[in-house]
C-alpha cells in the first residue's frame, strides 16, 4: 500500500514537472514568435520601404515596437541572440539594438553607437 502511493506520488510529480517544462517552452516560444512577427512587420512596412531613418520606421509601428518593450527582461537575451546570429547589419540590427538599449535602461554601457552590430560589439565589450 505504501509502495504504491510512493508510485502514484512520484509519478505525479514528474507529470507536474513535465507539463511544467512544456509550459515554460511554450512561453518562450510566444514570446519568440511575438518578437520575430513584430520586427518583420516593421522592417517591411510598405510605407516607410524609402525612408533610410530607422527612428521612422519606429514611429510608424509604435505599436509592434512597444509589443517587443513589453516583453521586458524576458526579450532581452533573445534581442541579443538575434542580433548576435544574424548575418547583416541593417535595419532589422539596429531596431534590435535600439530596443535592447530600452530594455536595459540605464544598465546600458553604451551611449553612441552608429549600427545593431556596432552598439552589440560595445556592449559586449564593457560586461565581459
Amino acid at each position: 500500500m505504501n509502495r504504491r502511493r510512493l508510485i502514484l506520488g512520484l509519478l505525479s510529480v514528474c507529470t507536474a514537472l513535465t507539463v511544467a517544462a512544456c509550459s515554460i517552452r511554450t512561453e518562450d516560444q510566444a514570446l519568440t514568435a511575438s518578437i520575430e512577427s513584430n520586427l518583420q512587420q516593421m522592417v517591411s512596412d510598405p510605407v516607410l520601404l524609402t525612408s533610410s531613418n530607422p527612428n521612422d520606421y519606429i514611429a510608424g509601428n509604435r505599436e509592434a515596437y512597444d509589443d517587443i518593450l513589453n516583453t521586458g527582461e524576458a526579450g532581452l537575451p533573445f534581442l541579443l541572440q538575434q542580433l548576435e546570429s544574424s548575418p547583416d547589419n541593417g535595419l532589422k540590427e539596429w531596431i534590435m539594438a535600439q530596443a535592447s538599449t530600452e530594455l536595459l535602461g540605464e544598465l546600458n554601457p553604451v551611449k553612441a553607437w552608429h549600427s545593431g552590430k556596432d552598439w552589440l560589439r560595445q556592449y559586449k565589450m564593457s560586461v565581459e
